[in-house]
């Protein structure tokens, strides 16, 4: 078999949040039932993810694994490896950074929801969180709502969050520590983090904000508590892999705040436009665990620009 291409790190970020933007609001307009995602437990909070998908021309699968415990010894928490293949041969046709394309991705759809569920008024911006889908998420913002004035950040600690802020490459923005209440406060809210307990104040939310929860992606994650889900207008990247694994809605439904009856639209619809915001007064939220599609459209789009 012939040597195939792998892409770097810095290739996959070399195409932008612009062009991956593009690529999921074309590409994900097309709604396709997911392919269940291989979760094996491994010590406690660790994981190992296989996550397959296909297209009219692509197969491909990515390989997670989640170690709590990397970031204290200076590793990533997260590594990832990703295989694209041929649809009609199955041969292999190119390699992937796995958590490049994760970085990537996930920002870009969060973009997408939050171009069309977001009000044009929109000037701070909350982050919950400090890694690099934190980073990823505050360019992705500013993308589709260039006019935020303020960015207000809220990590684990002082510390950590003014190191984060302090490797920031932002010019235009105000940007400052704040508490999970001040974050909370913003009118557009991401929460990036792999909390089991909720991190989002409810209280302090206000009317109108935008939030996107992207961080848990199992029963045993959750960034935001029942009240605020039973608050908000509840929007997901799609019903089947959200009843599966969204944290925060499954809780809210065994509590018997909620039910994932009153989701009101998945990703291809807001991006068909077939549903939106109710007023410019509610709060909306979009909860995303990932979708292995979203991985394939972004290596389909890499692999065609360079081939």
């Amino acid at each position: 078999m012939r040597e195939i291409p792998h892409y770097h790190a810095d290739e996959i970020f070399s195409f932008g949040i612009k062009n991956t933007i593009a690529a999921l609001k074309t590409s994900a307009a097309v709604s396709s039932q997911p392919i269940p995602r291989e979760h094996v437990p491994l010590d406690q909070g660790e994981d190992f993810l296989l996550m397959p998908a296909i297209s009219s021309t692509g197969i491909g699968i990515k390989l997670v694994t989640v170690m709590t415990q990397n970031p204290t010894i200076g590793l990533p928490l997260v590594h990832g490896f990703y295989l694209y293949c041929d649809k009609k041969t199955g041969v292999p046709k190119a390699t992937f950074d796995g958590s490049a394309l994760t970085t990537l991705r996930t920002p870009a759809a969060s973009a997408v929801a939050t171009e069309i569920l977001s009000t044009e008024t929109t000037r701070s911006l909350g982050i919950f969180g400090t890694g690099v889908q934190a980073r990823g998420h505050i360019e992705a913002m500013l993308t589709v709502r260039p006019n935020i004035e303020q960015i207000v950040i809220s990590g684990r600690t002082r510390e950590s969050t003014e190191k984060f802020i302090n490797s920031l490459k932002i010019n235009n923005q105000k940007i400052t520590v704040g508490s999970p209440e001040e974050t909370a406060a913003c009118n557009l809210v991401c929460a990036c983090t792999s909390a089991k307990k909720p991190v989002i104040p409810t209280n302090s939310v206000k009317p109108g904000a935008h939030l996107n929860l992207i961080g848990s992606f199992s029963d045993e994650q959750k960034e935001a508590d029942s009240k605020l889900i039973q608050n908000a207008e509840i929007f997901v990247d799609h019903r089947t892999a959200a009843k599966e694994e969204a944290g925060e809605l499954i809780a809210a439904e065994l509590e018997e705040n909620w039910s994932f009856e009153n989701i009101v639209g998945d990703f291809s619809q807001l991006v068909q436009g077939k549903v939106n915001r109710s007023s410019l007064e509610a709060i909306t939220l979009f909860k995303s665990v990932g979708l292995a599609t979203w991985d394939l459209i972004v290596a389909e789009m890499i692999y065609n620009e360079t081939n």
